[in-house]
């Protein structure tokens, strides 16, 4: 049988986080905006194949053939790229032969415009604040202990705090739970919905850029100068710890799944001023009450 030529397309393969998948899909869309010409293959992940479906780059999803011309998309690796601009966004654009620096306008195809389970959890709701307390490293999470007087604090003011994320995770008390149960278009759904983010440096944080919306976010060992947004408020922690340097990173890719060696109580995100925290949320609720 004939070879498909569509096999014949170079394919990406998408690896990291939900986060590094939305920041992929928005340089590709950007890359076929700017030539429409541009088609690419994905290769099948569970993961990440439902966020690039529709997407009007990408000209099939599924499994390579041998000798299939594979395009790595790490951009943590390729310092090569980084061209005095270390921001992954830039780095990407660069790698799908864009000029930089461009705008970083994230894309995800197929939004949900409606969603009833969605909308009912929202009914009537007013000031609703969207928590995501842990990303895929241990290392840049904030302990839930650390949250919950965070919590109270929103939840005595009249907000209504949803916790998002994995089925696993500590859910939070006084939180309304929806781990393990969102889809990242049912997470950007609510998200465009809502009046604030609470999170950490994770997937949640590029959907609030991709909403336009106001995010609070606690950083640990990375910076968010290369890896957050500029509209967002940052709160910066860790960077007086004495392993902060060798923390994260290319070369210390072997910590990425591993708990902090000083244990939670010397954790950089469990050192977060959790009253200024607070006083920042809420006087960001009242502004876009």
């Amino acid at each position: 049988m004939p070879a498909d030529p569509r096999d014949a397309v170079p394919w990406i393969n998408p690896i990291g986080g939900l986060g590094d998948a939305l920041l992929l899909s928005g340089v590709l869309a950007l890359a076929q905006k700017t030539d429409d010409t541009k088609r690419y293959n994905l290769v099948r992940r569970t993961r990440y194949s439902g966020m690039f479906r529709g997407h009007p780059a990408i000209e099939r999803i599924g499994f390579p053939p041998p000798g299939a011309q594979i395009i790595d998309v790490s951009y943590w690796a390729r310092e090569q790229l980084g061209g005095g601009n270390q921001r992954p966004f830039q780095i990407l654009a660069r790698l799908f032969g864009l000029t930089t620096p461009v705008e970083e306008i994230l894309f995800l195809s197929q939004e949900l415009d409606q969603d009833p389970a969605m909308e009912e959890v929202l009914r009537g709701k007013e000031r609703v604040v969207i928590l995501s307390p842990v990303s895929d490293s241990p290392r840049k999470t904030m302990p839930p202990r650390s949250w919950q007087p965070i919590v109270d604090r929103l939840v005595e003011a009249g907000a209504f705090i949803i916790q998002v994320g994995k089925k696993n995770e500590t859910h939070i008390t006084h939180a309304y739970s929806l781990l393990g149960i969102t889809t990242p278009r049912q997470l950007a759904f609510l998200i465009r919905r809502s009046s604030l983010v609470l999170c950490v440096d994770n997937f949640i944080m590029h959907l609030a850029h991709l909403a336009h919306l106001p995010a609070i976010v606690v950083w640990g060992p990375t910076r968010h100068e290369v890896y957050g947004y500029p509209e967002h408020v940052h709160f910066p922690t860790g960077s007086d710890c004495p392993e902060y340097s060798r923390c994260l990173g290319p070369q210390y890719a072997g910590n990425y799944a591993t708990a902090c060696p000083l244990g939670e109580e010397k954790h950089c995100t469990n050192t977060v001023n959790g009253d200024a925290l607070s006083m920042e949320a809420m006087r960001l609720l009242a502004v876009v009450r």
